[in-house]
């Protein structure tokens, strides 16, 4: 298989979907974003949850429903609905492998989200299918903060399914690519997944 180069397509991907996508969508999207900056990914999820269910959604583009089941998973995910979260990564996966999409960005958050959950071997899996696709010496290149977080997750996952070894150097992998890095560049941001369970759970 013709491995994916990342970088601009990524950022296309996630943020070029059409301003007449988010008007059919019914601007649900937006209010759920705003939830988001202000840490509250309980409300995103329920804007989430109600943009599929605005009549206007099947006037949508694939591209676009596909981010929504993208980031409805990442605010399932952070609010403890784990099979529900993954359910939605499998269909923005999907949804990407039809139309063209960058398909690996839904199986990197799978992997974290197995990662959260310590369901190491899952996790190993995930990440080893992203690496799969992605050329190492050119995705280091156009998106090195993307591609040594994916490593250094990826290495978490081996370290938590006992093989120290490949870990050691998935990790010895990740910091040369953060060393050519400026030190406020270095770090990936990653959704907390299950940090914000319902009360009593």
């Amino acid at each position: 298989m013709k491995r994916l180069i990342p970088g601009v397509i990524i950022l296309l991907s996630l943020l070029g979907c059409e301003s007449i996508d988010e008007k059919s969508g019914g601007g649900y999207k937006q209010k759920a974003v705003a939830a988001e900056k202000r840490g509250d990914w309980d409300a995103a999820r329920r804007f989430y949850a109600a943009s599929f269910a605005d009549r206007n959604l099947g006037q949508t583009s694939p591209r676009y429903r596909s981010l929504l089941h993208y980031e409805y998973g990442r605010s399932l995910g952070v609010t403890c609905y784990f099979k529900e979260a993954e359910h939605e990564f499998s269909l923005a996966h999907d949804l990407d492998k039809k139309t063209g999409g960058v398909f690996f960005l839904s199986l990197t958050e799978l992997g974290r989200l197995s990662l959260a959950q310590k369901k190491y071997p899952e996790a190993v899996s995930y990440f080893e299918r992203v690496l799969a696709e992605l050329d190492p010496t050119i995705t280091a290149k156009k998106a090195p903060v993307f591609y040594a977080g994916v490593l250094e997750d990826y290495a978490a996952a081996l370290a938590g399914a006992e093989r120290p070894k490949n870990a050691e150097a998935a990790e010895k992998q990740a910091a040369e690519i953060k060393a050519t890095l400026p030190a406020d560049q270095s770090n990936t941001e990653r959704t907390p997944y299950g940090t914000q369970c319902p009360k009593g759970t």
